[in-house]
């Protein structure tokens, strides 16, 4: 059974997942933007861009986890449900996300204190694994078909939505408090601030039902006992491991705008002072939340891998110039170049994550679909999430003489050029899903 129209509970469905994949991009974009700072605070004097890529680290080590969530609340969300996982999910994540403002300094208890923040990342990356998980396939599963790229492309742009918006919240606490004022003290506010998405979403989550396609699951006795391991199982692993080399690729898209862009914008030889930086940095989430929302809608007129192809075949030919622009308009303290490569950047890397949400539910059937869509989401993290190793190594030892000593911005665009090679090559290798039934049919067999 799948839904013919907009009501009540899929707008808060929707609402629902906006504000919890929002809440997921808020934490991570904090760390990210504030990398500087909290190298100061947690890890002792060195090398600024290397403390900051430790901070960059401890961040990928989060990452690392989010598959351990996925497969964790996956499995559960096709065995008892999308809402009460989605409940649980919420809950950890804003709390896990609000106790990094309780940390000790470096200067109160040594390496401790970045040893706790690692531990607390991971405790992040688990249950944000566990969030789009169920939440992807709950948002989809009460989304009518003709809407289905347009409500996708709003759902995954939750992420670029909740990136802006930490680096609003982020400028607005640094112009109150200053630079110093956030590196003393201030920090500990700004991660507190996550408190209000997690409670919003709670809030909806509580008042939601069931979906109606996992409740003819139910109805149809077509709940798996294994779940996830019938992930790796024929005939679905082939259609698993498509999905995870696209999904690597997709990764590396990701991070070339949220994890290396801050950083580029940030060192020298970018004349830009600290918060201009931010501010720019700005301006390209604000231009990914567009373009997510565009390409999700676009792709269902076009088709999900027409459309995915061609967009990485352009991103392969554009990603040095447009990174060259962003670098050299920092370097010479050009804000309105400067900002617009940051746009581009933004539309480029991230408009194709506005299918995510749908073609990985079209992807997996109904009994499997909230582990298929976040172990398959979570799997590009097995090669894609040690971004922040492979760009200082091509920055130290294969770009040396074309990065300048103190930034990584020709790697940062080799690393997305390689991006949508596996990108392409991954859509390719599988179907097009726009049409699929989301609903599973009564001849399906349990596994």
């Amino acid at each position: 059974m799948e839904p013919q129209g907009f009501n009540s509970d899929s707008v808060k469905a929707v609402v629902s997942q906006f504000i919890g994949f929002l809440l997921d991009s808020y934490d991570l974009t904090m760390i990210l933007t504030i990398a500087p700072t909290l190298a100061k605070v947690l890890l002792p004097p060195e090398s600024p861009l290397l403390a900051t890529f430790n901070v960059i680290l401890a961040y990928s080590l989060t990452i690392i986890f989010r598959p351990l969530g996925s497969a964790i609340f996956g499995n559960l969300g096709d065995k008892i449900g999308r809402r009460a996982d989605l409940i649980i999910t919420v809950i950890g994540l804003g709390l896990a996300s609000a106790i990094t403002s309780a940390l000790p300094t470096y200067a109160e208890a040594g390496i401790l204190s970045f040893i706790l923040f690692v531990i607390i990342r991971i405790a992040v990356g688990i249950f944000a694994g566990g969030e789009y998980s169920a939440g992807h396939p709950f948002a989809m599963e009460w989304t009518p078909f003709k809407w289905r790229g347009l409500v996708s492309g709003i759902v995954q742009g939750g992420f670029s939505f909740g990136a802006a918006l930490a680096a609003v919240v982020e400028g607005i606490f640094l112009a109150i408090y200053g630079t110093t004022g956030v590196q003393e003290f201030a920090w500990r506010y700004i991660f507190l601030t996550a408190l209000v998405p997690a409670f919003l979403a709670l809030a909806i989550r509580l008042a939601m039902k069931e979906t109606p396609v996992f409740e003819d699951v139910k109805k149809k006795n077509l709940v798996r006992r294994t779940p996830f391991l019938d992930l790796f199982r024929k005939p679905y692993r082939r259609d698993f491991f498509q999905v995870m080399l696209y999904m690597t690729g997709m990764f590396f898209f990701a991070y070339s705008l949220f994890a290396f862009v801050p950083a580029i914008l940030e060192h020298a030889p970018s004349k830009l002072p600290y918060v201009t930086a931010v501010n720019v940095y700005t301006y390209g989430t604000y231009a990914a939340f567009i373009g997510a929302i565009l390409f999700g809608a676009l792709s269902q007129y076009v088709g999900r891998r027409r459309l995915t192809i061609i967009w990485a075949i352009m991103t392969f030919i554009v990603s040095i110039p447009v990174y060259y622009l962003l670098i050299t308009s920092a370097s010479s303290g050009n804000l309105i170049l400067a900002s617009i490569a940051s746009i581009l950047i933004g539309i480029i890397t991230q408009g194709p994550w506005g299918i995510i949400p749908i073609y990985l539910s079209e992807r997996f059937k109904a009994s499997m679909r909230a582990s298929g869509v976040g172990f398959g989401y979570s799997s590009g993290i097995f090669i894609g999430g040690w971004f922040s190793i492979y760009v200082p190594l091509m920055h130290n030892y294969l770009f040396k003489g074309i990065d300048t000593p103190t930034n990584v911005w020709f790697s940062t665009a080799i690393l997305l050029m390689i991006g949508a090679v596996l990108v392409g090559i991954g859509q390719y290798l599988g179907p097009e899903t726009l049409g699929t039934k989301l609903a599973e049919e009564v001849s399906a067999t349990k596994q």
